[in-house]
């Protein structure tokens, strides 16, 4: 078998590959996203004011020592769970005519779609509404996990979604 052969028995079409690792569509802009520090503090006093809560909660049952422990509890949970978010989220965007595409850190697709009318925006945060055939997913991205003229466009596309 030579070096040709290997070549030919490849598909000449998309349609035999994985579809989760297909390349971009042609003119689409990709916009990579940044661990977004404004997000991770507030996750942070989150989980903060939850293991507070348990533990004054607790404390006059059990007293203050021995709340100490499900409290430690709760920080461990809450935190696992930071961390399994931070993982799911998306490292790149693509945005087309009609269509949204998110990316994994290795460059699969996570979710295909398109933006929906419920999209929400702000001056610091987007909450994406995507329908794909997988059903729907909200996407958020706040303002300082990408540039100004990322966020702006961002922000742009979902109001047209709106109005749709």
């Amino acid at each position: 078998m030579t070096r040709t052969d290997v070549h030919a028995a490849a598909p000449a079409s998309p349609a035999g590959r994985n579809p989760a690792f297909l390349s971009r569509h042609e003119g689409a802009p990709r916009i990579v996203l940044r661990l977004s520090p404004t997000l991770f503090c507030v996750l942070a006093a989150g989980i903060a004011a939850a293991t507070a809560a348990v533990w004054t909660a607790l404390s006059p049952w059990f007293g203050a020592a021995r709340a100490v422990p499900p409290a430690l509890a709760i920080l461990a949970a809450c935190g696992l769970s930071v961390v399994a978010w931070c993982r799911r989220q998306p490292t790149a965007l693509e945005i087309g005519p009609d269509s949204f595409v998110t990316y994994s850190r290795a460059g699969a697709r996570l979710f295909q779609g398109r933006l929906m009318g419920a999209s929400q925006w702000g001056s610091a945060l987007l909450a994406l509404s995507v329908q794909g055939e997988a059903g729907r997913a909200t996407v958020l991205v706040a303002a300082d996990a990408v540039g100004r003229a990322a966020f702006r466009e961002l922000a742009v596309r979902a109001r047209c979604a709106a109005g749709r």
